[in-house]
C-alpha cells in the first residue's frame, strides 16, 4: 500500500508538503530507511530522531514526521511523533489486526508463560499455520520462528509482522502487550479481540514514576478491549481492574473468581489442579509447568481460551502436551545426568525472583540438595528493587553469587554492591563476570542440588557500558556443563 501527500495529511491532521513520490514504508530508525519511506523522528530516552533527518533524506526518504519543523527537509509537523508513527504503520499495513483474531496479554509477571500456553492451546484447536506469537522471547509466525528484539516492538515492527502473519494465512495471534508498547504508543491501531491481565508488581516505575500510573497504562488495554477480559483475580490490581471495567471476568484461588483454581497438587515433574467455571463444570487440566504462579498462568489462558469458544478436549490436550517456554523456568537437560537441576529465568523483579525460587526451593528440598542462585539487577532502571533482590535471594537460596545483568550504562560493581546491600553476605558473593559466575555455581553443584541462573532468560545479548555482547544462559550454561560431565566421567 501507499499514501500521497492528500492521504497523509488526512491520516495524520498535519499540513505535509509537496512529496517527490508516494510513500510506500514507515520508520522511526533512519538505518532502515529506502526510497520511498517516511522517516518518523522520534525523541529518545537518549537521542533525538530529528538529528538524524538529513540522513534519511539522503537515504530516499520522501517526507520526516516531527514534533517540531526540521529546515531543509519536507517535514510535516505533528503534536505527537510515536501516535503518528502508528498512525501510519497501520495505514501502511493495511489494518492487518482488523482481519486478524488478536489476544493481548499484559502484566508485570507471567506475560511470557501465559502467551505460550495459549498459542499452544490456539495451535491445537487451528493448527500451526494458522496461529501467531509475538512475544519477549520469539516472534512465531505459522511454523516459522524468529527471536525477539523487544517485548512490544515499535509500530512498525508491531504492524508489519501482523501483515505477515495476515499474509501468510494466520488467523490467530497471540501479542504479549507491555506497558511500554501502550505508553508509548507502539500498539495503536491494533484491533484486539480479548485481554488478559497477569499481576502488577514494582517493574518500570524509570517510565512510569509511580504504581498508580503504571496500573492506568495496563487498564489501557481493556479499555481497548470490546471482547473476552479475564484478570488475575488474586492479585489487587487484577481485581481492580474487575471494579473498573465493566464485564471482566476474574481467575484465580478467591471465591470471587469466575474461573477458580482448586485441588492443586505436584504429580511428578507435572501439576494438576481443577479449573471450575461459571455454571458450576469444571475441567482437571496438567501441566508441565510448575509453581503457583504457572498454575494462574495456565488458568488465566485456559479461561481466555473457554470465553472464546473453545472445546474442553482440545484445550485439556494443548496444556497437557505444551513445551517448555524459553526462558522461563527452562530445565536444562544436560545437567540431570550430572544429578542436579539447572533452571534459567527471566525473573529480574524481587517478585519474580521470589517465585522462581520458591518453586526450586520445593525442588531442592525434596532431593535432600541445596539451592543456589546467581542472579544480578540491571542498570538504568529502578534501583529501589536491587537490595530487594538481595533480600529474596537470601531468604530462600543456600548460596547466593551477584552477577553482572544488563548494565546498561552504569557500573557493573555498583549495582552489584547495592544488590549485597539487602543479602546476607554469609552466603552471597559478587563474580561481575557473568559467564565465571554460571561456571562457579556449576562447579559448586551436587547431586540433589538445583542451580537458577535468574535475570536474563531467552535474551541473547548482554548490554554493557563497554557495549552489547552476546550472551546466551541457556547456552552459556551447557557449554560450561560439557567440561564439568568430562572431569565427572574422569574421576569415576
Amino acid at each position: 500500500m501507499s499514501l500521497d501527500s492528500t492521504e497523509i495529511s488526512h491520516l495524520l491532521a498535519a499540513a505535509v508538503p509537496q512529496l517527490t513520490g508516494p510513500v510506500q514504508a514507515v520508520t522511526n530508525d533512519s538505518r532502515a530507511v529506502a526510497p520511498g519511506t517516511a522517516y518518523v523522528a522520534i525523541k529518545g530516552f537518549t537521542s533525538d530522531g530529528a538529528d538524524y533527518a538529513q540522513q534519511a533524506v539522503g537515504a530516499g526518504a520522501v517526507l520526516v514526521v516531527a514534533e517540531h519543523d526540521i529546515p531543509g527537509v519536507p517535514t510535516a509537523v505533528v503534536p505527537d511523533a510515536r501516535i503518528a508513527l502508528a498512525a501510519l504503520a497501520a495505514e501502511l499495513a493495511g489494518h492487518p489486526s482488523r482481519d486478524l483474531t488478536v489476544y493481548g496479554i499484559t502484566g508485570t509477571n507471567g506475560k511470557t508463560t501465559t502467551s505460550y500456553v495459549l498459542h499452544s492451546i490456539l495451535t491445537a484447536a487451528y493448527g500451526e499455520r494458522a496461529t501467531g506469537l509475538l512475544t519477549t522471547a520469539e516472534i512465531v509466525v505459522g511454523t516459522h520462528r524468529e527471536a525477539a528484539v523487544r517485548t512490544t516492538g515499535e509500530a512498525p515492527v508491531v504492524q508489519g509482522n501482523l501483515a505477515r502473519m495476515r499474509d501468510s494465512g494466520v488467523t490467530h495471534v497471540v501479542l504479549e502487550t507491555s506497558s511500554h508498547g501502550i505508553h508509548l504508543h507502539r500498539v495503536d491501531g491494533t484491533r484486539y479481540a480479548a485481554a488478559l491481565f497477569t499481576n502488577l508488581t514494582r517493574d518500570h516505575l524509570d517510565l512510569h514514576g509511580d504504581m498508580e500510573s503504571y496500573y492506568r497504562v495496563k487498564r489501557t488495554l481493556f479499555e481497548w478491549t470490546s471482547g473476552p477480559k479475564l484478570a488475575n483475580g488474586d492479585d489487587e490490581y487484577g481485581a481492580r481492574l474487575a471494579r473498573d471495567i465493566p464485564g471482566t471476568l476474574l481467575f484465580g484461588t478467591s471465591a470471587q473468581a469466575d474461573y477458580r483454581i482448586e485441588d492443586q497438587r505436584v504429580d511428578g515433574l507435572h501439576t494438576v489442579f481443577r479449573l471450575s467455571r461459571p455454571g458450576g463444570a469444571h475441567l482437571t487440566l496438567t501441566t508441565p509447568l510448575l509453581g503457583d504462579y504457572n498454575v494462574h498462568n495456565v488458568a488465566g489462558a485456559a479461561a481466555i481460551a473457554l470465553e472464546t469458544g473453545m472445546d474442553d478436549s482440545t484445550l485439556v490436550r494443548a496444556i497437557r502436551e505444551m513445551k517448555q517456554v524459553p526462558g522461563r523456568f527452562e530445565r536444562i537437560s544436560a545437567a540431570v545426568d550430572l544429578g542436579f537441576e539447572v533452571i534459567v529465568d527471566y525473573a529480574h523483579t524481587d517478585v519474580g525472583l521470589r517465585e522462581v525460587l520458591q518453586v526450586a526451593r520445593g525442588v531442592a528440598d525434596a532431593a535432600g540438595g541445596r539451592l543456589i542462585c546467581v542472579y544480578g539487577a540491571a542498570g538504568d532502571r529502578d534501583k529501589a528493587k536491587r537490595p530487594l533482590m538481595g533480600e529474596v535471594a537470601s531468604q530462600l537460596a543456600d548460596v547466593g553469587i551477584v552477577t553482572t545483568d544488563d548494565a546498561y550504562t552504569e557500573s557493573p560493581a555498583q549495582i552489584a554492591q547495592q544488590v549485597l546491600d539487602g543479602a546476607d553476605a554469609a552466603r552471597t558473593t559478587i563474580e561481575l563476570d557473568r559467564r565465571t559466575a554460571i561456571d562457579a555455581a556449576l562447579r559448586l553443584a551436587r547431586p540433589g542440588d538445583v542451580v537458577v541462573v535468574a535475570g536474563k532468560g531467552h535474551e541473547r545479548v548482554q548490554h554493557l557500558p563497554t557495549g552489547d555482547v552476546d550472551f546466551h544462559d541457556a547456552t552459556v550454561v551447557r557449554e560450561l556443563l560439557v567440561p564439568i560431565a568430562q572431569d565427572a566421567a574422569h574421576l569415576t
